[in-house]
């Protein structure tokens, strides 16, 4: 590279941005460009300076040198830039004549390809220049840095593209580039007041308002500039009616950050590091967004001295919903709790009732104030003096106008303008439009002016002269009437739409050509911003006009006037049609039916949903509903059945659509308003059905369908219901690969949709609706309480008070929320921002649980809202505390010493209702009854009705508890009368809720029923036969909504509700764990009754009943040849049973409690264990017992050798507190009785402190496998009974081993979700297939390309050669995803299981079989099928669900404690009779399968599998 060109170019640089200040300071009419050109001639001679500097360091630049060319060309256009801009003998002239003689040399456009040359150079010389000092980096530690930062910078960028963001709402956006700034000399004193507002922020909120036209944009914009040019602009957002982005708060959050990452790497990074850690926040309410967006981000900001920032909001008032507004205003106060950026909000609207009241309410401390209409006549009118001269003036030049205009032509149109920069501003565009005489437009202007006078209707005036000009040109009346008519279809949709479009975009919403765009519109620029560029949105100038246009009384020329309702009926149209036309199925061209928006490429996107479609999906509903004329509404729906053809064959494409564009809550929406709007002015009782079942479709699957847009045709239309009117037309879109799906309702019930959250509290299971019945709140297990809004079902915020355990949560009616914690604290948070504004200390210091005794003799903490509106708290140690609002302080009340356990709440006269503790003869007996904390007289309502029973108060001062004959007693605490409610069923109450208007009472009920009771007549409605253990209930305050908290997630119901009785059956409520038939004909459940239900997996049909004289039976097994199922129930005696005629073939006592039941691959044996260690082994035929061996521990589990002549167990001895217990497993020989081997944990590694995880046999029975603790894994060889050398290097434990079934190859999972393959003779790893869940066992198919485990089949396929990390190849097959309930087809996301139909989360509640899945839960049985790629189960050679080859051993978990098993003794809490799912729920991740007791460890996990090999665990 040659270094004096590169000099040159800079030298040359300066020179001619010299020249083009002459031009800035001395010509008003082209500053925009002049500004554009000076800042890119600044950045390519900056980037000059750096490649000359970079050339002085060093001669090695080999891509630089080749730059030659490119510089001495850009050398060369300087030149010429430099003797166009040159003014020369123009100087001389300007000295002589004045400022005016000085001509901008360009024309209109022509800067603008003066900027691409030079920009085009930069991208050049930039790309070389990066390259070569890329290159340079000789260091390997800076030369890894640069790489992680590069990588940083990518992710960061990744992480920002997620946010929703109004690209036209910047201030500087390309759509807003011709949109002036103040001119100088105008506004001056506003201007500094402002500046130094934004310096100092002595008040963080600035509001400037003022009627529409006198200038606030202008303002707005002109400092959001200022702000930007000295680096203290933290972002903008300047709303627009007619922009789709930019008229509603949707992208607000959004936007605003991604503005804020553009000030600093920190701030990105911070930014960044938020939408990493928050994924779903981009989706949630806006209080959400801003708090993890905004605040936190700024909040952990790091400066070394004073950092400002500002943020500069435009036109508030056309956000167009009221809502938003109030949501935009409370978080702008939030900015104030910033400490480390000094953060001010700078906001422009109209002075509408609803802002100014908004603003009232924020303190003044908070915020100032200013109204245009305040600023003195003569100050307006000498700005608008100013603006109007220099635009004169510049077209006087550009014309060459001497004289023109004077100064009292200036003076009569700022007095025509009457204050309004709109007026001003559209007048000169007016006059200067180039093929028009300006001298005669000023002249037209001002004789109208004077004809209508200094008032409003000077404006319209305006407005009517530009549509008037538009005329001239038309030859005859026909062409004038072609042309209005015109005029009305394109303007008029222009002035109606919600969003701004382009002219092609127009052309295509209206189907006209982009010709008749442009025809229409050729005489308007002075009322409309109409870009060269067909693909840029035409904008108006000023909402005025709009407002002009649709006012017949303004716009007195009825050739022009637009009738708003016509034309929405119009646009209706043209979107349903457009929509008909344009939508189809998978128009993201996504991969497969779990693929996420995120998936999707942006061009196909942008090619499939073009803008005009994309605005008929996201405003059809809305054009209806602007529609003022009832038979024009009328009309609209009932014209070509439109609106019935869009839901017959477009609704699920349009569902679709709505989720690629992030806008299912915007679809919820619709659909609701469409439906409202049907029942107020339609008599189309088909078409209401039909709205309404959309409605119920949407709200019930808007979840999945937001997150996977392909589920719409999947999950969402497999389990509606068989009659459902959207269901119906759509058959044909069911997935092919489902063969068979679980029968579903014939129509939707009572239930409207369920909200999910994974981390939802199962252990403080509160529900509460807000005041105004528009959010539901429910607590986490993290101690966050989540905010959903009612109508959508979107998560509106989640409320983090750092605090571990939220133990109650009530709405307060001034908007505020409550929340109470372990410790005593109350804290306050805004409802709709969810800022914690105030924290209420505990009133004691000491008040946390008692350590002492037992969590069930505790007192419950609680709070309640008293009638007048203080806190009434219940603390741990039993007090009893107030808050009063007056006094700012707690009180006591008087208890009059009462041992109070609950605070159920109170009465209207503020009678405490509680359970007290007492003590009656031997035992603890909880009392119902009233305390008056005024006198402190306490009276028993119902002795003794049991801890933890629900209690339920009515706004009456009725009181409900369920009575010990299992019916619900009412007292009407005013005179004591009782009643009760009669129920068949003896089934516990878990909930009991009155309606907030006394009415109606809901209970639910253990065995899943939930039942609202009618008090007037004492009537009961079955509101759901299958509403799984509810514990929690709410009404909306209108008593039109309810919501059930369940273990997991919340139902919403909405009232009135139908009778579901008819839907209750002997299953309800339960969930039956189910065994499976070797060939996948048969499923067994145990069932209330003592009985066991055989269905046929065929049709699903229910073919015997088995009764047993004891329940639960809690042990079942297949024979293989499918013709004998053996059970056990609680008698513990063994029940073989002939599956071909129902009859019982024989029992055989066993009186210790049994553990264990398999038959032997043969079908010969039948073996069981005991907890007694006793294992016996029985005739299958006869029930003769063969063998008796015995162990030195309970048997926890038994299995087979293929060969079915072997026998295994393994042992673990009781729980040691401080040490590791020993596990023993042993062999038998079934034919001779013969131990085989015997082997514990101290006997593989010496040692008590590494424990046996799991273990596991050969297919053949000559090998087992056992993986320790410490993630070693040892082979024993059971013929040489040697230990074998197997040395493989594994960082994990291995929680699940599998030997393949020619031995040639060995499997197990680590920790981290890998499956590793080996080949068992070398050792060498061979493979490696991530599986994200947990199995509790594997074993290979005999194709060996799959390994099942109790959810399914998991694709793997060895790699040639040594593996470290890479990833198998999968092959294709399904299993069930437990943790994300997703069913898979090898790693694809193919089918989402709702709530309804999720198996429970134990694994003897799915079962399955070559492709059939059967699930249990408490609504039934439920079946799934789906098409094969290849049998993998062979039938004939074991039974259809594999057991397993390997076993968990209880305890032995990585439970971070060194791998010492649990002491069950330290866990009070848990149940040591639940099963293993219970714990693993309990105590978290990691944990293996198997039942604990309080005596050690047992275990039934193998009594669904017959296999080919049996180990017993003891």
């Amino acid at each position: 590279m040659d270094p004096g060109t590169a000099l040159a170019v800079v030298s040359l640089s300066n020179k001619v941005i010299s020249i083009i200040s002459k031009y800035y300071n001395n010509v008003a009419g082209a500053r925009s460009d002049i500004e554009s050109l000076t800042n890119e001639l600044q950045s390519s001679r900056n980037l000059m300076e750096r490649l000359q500097t970079l050339a002085d360091s060093t001669s090695k630049l080999p891509m630089a040198a080749a730059l030659n060319p490119n510089i001495e060309k850009a050398l060369s256009e300087l030149k010429m830039l430099q003797s166009k801009l040159d003014p020369g003998a123009g100087d001389r002239v300007m000295r002589h004549f004045g400022r005016r003689a000085l001509k901008w040399p360009f024309a209109k456009g022509e800067v603008e390809q003066w900027v691409t040359r030079f920009q085009r150079m930069k991208e050049t010389v930039n790309l070389a220049l990066n390259s070569d000092q890329t290159a340079l980096i000789i260091n390997v530690d800076a030369n890894v840095t640069q790489l992680q930062h590069a990588q940083e910078a990518t992710e960061q960028e990744r992480q920002l593209a997620k946010l929703p963001t109004a690209i036209d709402a910047a201030f500087d956006s390309y759509h807003r580039q011709h949109e002036t700034l103040c001119m100088e000399n105008t506004r001056v004193e506003l201007l500094q007041q402002y500046r130094d507002w934004g310096a100092t922020h002595p008040k963080p909120l600035y509001w400037l308002s003022g009627m529409a036209g006198t200038g606030k944009s202008t303002i707005a914009r002109t400092l959001a500039h200022h702000f930007h040019s000295i680096g203290t602009l933290g972002g903008s957002f300047f709303f627009s009616r007619s922009s789709g982005e930019a008229n509603n708060a949707a992208q607000f959050v959004g936007t605003l950050a991604r503005h804020l990452a553009n000030v600093s790497p920190q701030l990105k990074r911070l930014i960044s590091e938020a939408i990493a850690s928050h994924e779903d926040v981009i989706r949630q309410g806006l209080p959400n967004q801003w708090k993890e967006l905004i605040l936190t981000p700024l909040s952990n900001y790091q400066s070394t001295g004073r950092t400002v920032l500002n943020f500069v909001i435009d036109a508030l008032d056309e956000c167009g919903s009221d809502d938003d507004i109030k949501f935009i205003l409370q978080l702008c106060v939030q900015v104030k709790t910033v400490k480390e950026v000094d953060l001010g909000v700078f906001v422009t609207s109209r002075p509408e009732i609803a802002i100014r009241l908004h603003f009232d309410a924020i303190p003044d401390i908070i915020h100032q104030k200013l109204d245009l209409r305040d600023v003195p006549r003569h100050v307006v009118e000498q700005d608008l003096a100013v603006f109007v001269e220099r635009e004169l003036d510049r077209v006087s030049q550009e014309q060459r106008i001497f004289g023109w205009p004077n100064d009292e032509d200036i003076h009569s149109l700022v007095r025509l303008s009457d204050c309004l920069f709109i007026f001003a501003a559209t007048a000169c565009r007016f006059i200067t439009t180039s093929d028009w005489d300006p001298k005669e437009r000023l002249s037209e202007v001002l004789i109208a002016g004077s004809a209508t006078g200094v008032n409003a209707a000077g404006l319209d005036s305006m407005y009517l002269q530009v549509l008037h000009s538009s005329l001239k040109d038309c030859e005859s009346d026909t062409v004038i009437v072609k042309f209005c008519d015109r005029f009305r279809q394109v303007v008029g949709t222009i002035v109606v739409l919600f969003d701004e479009l382009s002219a092609s975009e127009l052309a295509g919403l209206l189907g006209v050509s982009t010709k008749d765009i442009g025809r229409s519109l050729i005489r308007l620029h002075s009322v409309l911003n109409i870009p060269q560029d067909l693909g840029s949105s035409i904008r108006l100038l000023h909402p005025s006009f709009r407002d002009f246009l649709l006012n017949e009384t303004r716009c007195t020329d009825r050739r022009f006037c637009v009738n708003g309702s016509l034309k929405h009926e119009e646009l209706a149209k043209h979107c349903l049609k457009i929509m008909s036309d344009g939508l189809k199925r998978n128009m993201g061209h996504l991969t497969t039916p779990g693929s996420t928006p995120e998936d999707v490429d942006r061009q196909i996107l942008r090619d499939q949903l073009p803008k005009h479609l994309q605005y008929a999906c996201q405003y059809w509903v809305d054009h209806l509903a602007d529609i003022s004329n009832t038979s024009e509404y009328k009309r609209a729906l009932s014209c070509g059945e439109n609106v019935l053809a869009f839901f017959q064959k477009d609704f699920l494409h349009w569902l679709e659509a709505m989720s690629l564009m992030a806008k299912m809550s915007q679809a919820v929406i619709l659909i609701t308003r469409l439906g409202d709007l049907l029942d107020s002015a339609s008599d189309d009782t088909t078409l209401q059905s039909i709205v309404e079942d959309a409605r119920r479709f949407i709200l019930h699957n808007r979840g999945i369908i937001e997150k996977a847009p392909l589920q719409t045709y999947t999950s969402a239309l497999v389990f509606s219901p068989s009659k459902s009117f959207v269901r119906q037309p759509y058959v044909d879109q069911l997935p092919s690969w489902l063969v068979r799906s679980p029968t579903v309702e014939d129509r939707w019930g009572n239930g409207v949709q369920i909200l999910e959250e994974n981390d939802l509290d199962f252990r403080k299971p509160m529900i509460t609706f807000s005041t105004d019945g528009n959010y539901i709140a429910s607590t986490l297990s993290n101690g966050e309480i989540v905010l959903w809004e009612a109508a959508t079902g979107a998560v509106h915020s989640t409320l983090n008070p750092y605090l571990p355990m939220t133990v109650a949560v009530k709405f307060l009616q001034n908007g505020i929320l409550a929340s109470m914690y372990a410790d005593g604290t109350v804290r306050l948070f805004d409802q709709v921002t969810g800022v914690l504004f105030r924290t209420l200390k505990a009133p004691v210091e000491d008040c946390q649980l008692a350590s002492d005794v037992p969590p069930s003799m505790n007192h419950i903490p609680s709070l309640w809202i008293l009638p007048g509106g203080d806190l009434l708290v219940l603390l741990h140690n039993g007090q009893v505390w107030f808050w009063d609002w007056e006094s700012n302080s707690w009180c006591e009340r008087d208890i009059g010493g009462a041992a109070i356990s609950r605070l159920y709440g109170c009465l209207s006269n503020e009678t405490l209702v509680v359970q007290v503790r007492s003590v009656d003869a031997s035992h603890w007996a909880w009392d119902l009854c009233l305390i008056d904390t005024c006198t402190s007289q306490i009276q028993i309502m119902q002795a003794d009705i049991g801890s933890g029973m629900p209690v339920a108060i009515s706004s009456q001062d009725i009181i409900a508890w369920q009575a010990k004959d299992w019916t619900i007693e009412l007292v009407d605490t005013k005179d004591m009368s009782r009643t009760k409610l009669k129920w068949h069923s003896e089934w516990s109450i878990l909930a009991l809720k009155f309606s907030p208007d006394g009415g109606m009472l809901t209970s639910s009920h253990y065995d899943g029923a939930l039942l609202l009771w009618d008090l007037s007549t004492q009537s009961k409605c079955m509101v759901d036969p299958t509403a799984s253990k509810i514990r929690s209930i709410a009404f909306s305050p209108d008593s039109k909504q309810m919501a059930t908290r369940m273990r997991r997630s919340v139902k919403l119901y909405r009232f009135p509700v139908k009778d579901m009785s008819s839907l209750q059956d002997d299953q309800s409520g339960e969930s039956p764990e189910i065994s499976m038939s070797p060939n996948g004909q048969q499923v067994a459940a145990p069932m209330r009754g003592s009985k066991v239900q055989i269905y046929d997996t065929q049709n699903g049909e229910l073919i015997l009943i088995l009764p047993h004289r004891l329940e639960p039976v809690f042990l079942l097994a297949f024979s293989p040849d499918n013709k004998q199922l053996a059970s056990v129930s609680d008698d513990n005696d063994i029940h073989v049973w002939d599956l071909r005629t129902g009859a019982l073939d024989y029992t055989v006592s066993d009186a210790p409690k049994l553990e264990n039941l398999v038959f032997s691959p043969d079908g010969s044996y039948l073996v069981s264990g005991n907890d007694q260690g006793k294992i016996l082994v029985l005739d299958a035929e006869s029930g003769n017992v063969i063998h008796v061996f015995e162990i030195a521990a309970g048997v926890w589990k038994v299995n087979f050798f293929s060969n079915g002549g072997r026998i295994a167990c393994a042992s673990i001895t009781a729980w040691v507190r401080d040490d590791a217990s020993v596990r023993i497993l042993g062999v038998w020989d079934t034919v001779t009785g013969e131990l085989l081997h015997e082997i514990g944990s101290s006997a593989i590694n010496g040692g008590p402190d590494l424990i046996l995880v799991q273990a596991t046999f050969s297919a053949d029975g000559r090998y087992s496998a056992y993986s320790l603790g410490d993630g070693s894994v040892i082979i024993y060889d059971l013929e040489s009974r040697q230990l074998r050398d197997f040395s493989i290097a594994v960082d994990q434990t291995l929680t699940s081993l599998a030997f393949s079934r020619d031995s040639k190859y060995f499997a197990g999972r680590t920790r981290d979700g890998e499956i590793k393959q080996w080949d068992f003779e070398t050792a060498r790893l061979i493979g490696v297939s991530p599986l994200d869940v947990s199995p509790r066992w594997l074993s290979f198919t005999k194709a060996g390309n799959f390994l099942e485990f109790e959810n399914g089949y998991i694709p793997i396929h060895p790699i040639e050669g040594d593996v470290s990390n890479k990833p198998s190849r999968h092959l294709t097959h399904w299993w069930y995803d437990r943790d994300a309930y997703w069913f898979m087809e090898g790693t694809s996301k193919m089918l989402w299981i709702p709530p309804a139909y999720r198996p429970e989360r134990r694994s003897s509640h799915i079962a399955h079989h070559d492709g059939l899945f059967v699930f249990s839960n408490d609504s039934g049985i439920h079946y799934f099928k789906f098409n094969q790629g290849e049998e993998v189960t062979d039938p004939h050679e074991h039974g259809g669900n594999h057991p397993p080859t390997s076993l968990s051993l209880a305890g032995s978990f990585d439970t971070g404690y060194n791998g010492k098993p649990f002491n069950m003794a330290n866990y009070p809490s848990i149940d040591h009779t639940s099963s293993a799912s219970n714990v693993t729920d309990t105590l978290g991740t990691g944990c293996t399968s198997g039942d604990f007791n309080s005596a050690g460890a047992r275990g039934i996990e193998c009594r669904n599998y017959n296999a080919p090999t049996i180990l017993v665990a003891i």
